[in-house]
């Protein structure tokens, strides 16, 4: 199912206005701060999610390939040292605790578990009660397609065999990820599902996603239809300035060895999306990328896949790593993004414990009413 909202829900009678327009106006504040980031990442949560035990696995732990980045992409002394992932384990988790698998974003050229991520994994670790594993697989430029789907392979092996206490079996994975990690993390399942001696006879509990590429063609109607609206691709032709990264990935249409942007092990738009494990998939109304999640939601539910895709009026792309409401001394809460993160945390609990189904929908909403005052929701 995809749910579609409008900037603003019907508002009756009973709804507080004031508290509507203050949440307008806490966007609106972000939204200013994100205009002013001249270095992208800075209004990005800063802070860990507390009682979250983050461990840094090196590659000699893991078996993960260890690599380094070349000289024009590195910007600190660990661009050199490069594989480590990071385990964060909440409070009270064990080896019989369902895992998740988290792939970070950065469109397969930037990032890692360390930098940025940590605010975001910690805090997806901590509302689903889970431990979790990002780990960092190789990027462009010095490693290309189909690296990081090999990467992420191997990492799903891994934490099937491996727990907060040690070599344990996982009783259930799920797999998550943003922007182009939540492309790689549906690009996975796919994966594994096509190809099932790669799970090692584990299957995949479920998925759920945030602002997915899942089309490196970049040819989606919101690539133009969200053009001037769109926070963080602001250029005036999204979908070409984006193509350089896209053959940094694949390699120049030129070069025999390339491969092709609607190649289906890379963009799983244009994959056959049948039989997936049940996936969530957040996005903003207001990014170019919205297609990317819309037309994957419509294509899988045509195939017979449980997809549900939510879309959040005036969000904008990967809006849950901005729970903090873009830092400074007047920052507020973000609360579409809590709403989400919420979301995301009560899906793969509830798959873990066999409960999902239209009540994920029905909490959507009495968590908004709640929020614009409502008096018959409260209490």
């Amino acid at each position: 199912a995809i749910c579609r909202h409008t900037l603003f829900p019907p508002v009756t009678g009973c709804c507080n206005i004031d508290t509507l327009g203050n949440m307008a106006d806490n966007i609106g504040k972000c939204l200013a701060k994100i205009a002013s980031d001249e270095t992208g990442t800075s209004c990005l949560d800063q802070n860990v999610a507390p009682g979250v035990e983050i461990r840094k696995l090196p590659p000699s732990a893991t078996g993960f390939p260890a690599w380094q980045r070349q000289e024009d992409h590195v910007e600190t002394d660990a661009d050199r040292d490069r594989g480590h992932a990071d385990l964060l384990i909440p409070a009270g988790c064990t080896n019989a605790s369902p895992r998740i698998l988290y792939c970070h974003g950065g469109g397969y050229e930037f990032y890692s578990p360390q930098d940025v991520y940590r605010p975001c994994t910690s805090r997806l670790s901590t509302v689903a009660g889970m431990p979790l594993l990002c780990f960092d697989y190789r990027l462009a430029p010095e490693y290309r397609h189909p690296s990081p789907i090999t990467d992420a392979v191997q990492a799903f092996q891994w934490l099937s065999d491996n727990g907060p206490e040690g070599p344990g079996r996982a009783p259930a994975i799920f797999i998550c990820g943003d922007s182009a990690g939540g492309g790689l993390a549906l690009s996975l399942a796919l994966r594994l599902r096509d190809r099932p001696a790669d799970a090692r006879g584990m299957r995949v509990a479920g998925v759920s996603v945030v602002s997915p590429q899942t089309d490196c063609s970049c040819s989606g109607e919101s690539y133009k239809s969200r053009i001037g609206i769109d926070p963080i691709f602001t250029g005036e032709d999204p979908s070409g300035e984006s193509m350089p990264q896209v053959y940094m990935l694949l390699g120049q249409p030129q070069e025999s060895n390339c491969c092709c942007p609607r190649d289906p092990t890379i963009s799983p738009l244009h994959a056959e999306l049948h039989g997936l494990p049940p996936t969530q998939i957040h996005v903003g109304d207001a990014e170019v990328m919205l297609s990317d999640s819309v037309e994957f939601g419509e294509k899988a539910k045509a195939a017979g896949s449980s997809v549900t895709v939510v879309v959040w009026p005036r969000m904008w792309h990967t809006f849950t790593q901005y729970t903090e409401g873009g830092g400074g001394d007047d920052a507020q809460p973000l609360q579409d993004a809590l709403d989400a993160l919420q979301q995301q945390g009560k899906f793969l609990r509830g798959l873990a414990t066999g409960r999902r189904g239209s009540a994920d929908m029905l909490e959507y909403w009495a968590a908004l009413i709640r929020r614009l005052g409502c008096p018959c929701m409260q209490g």
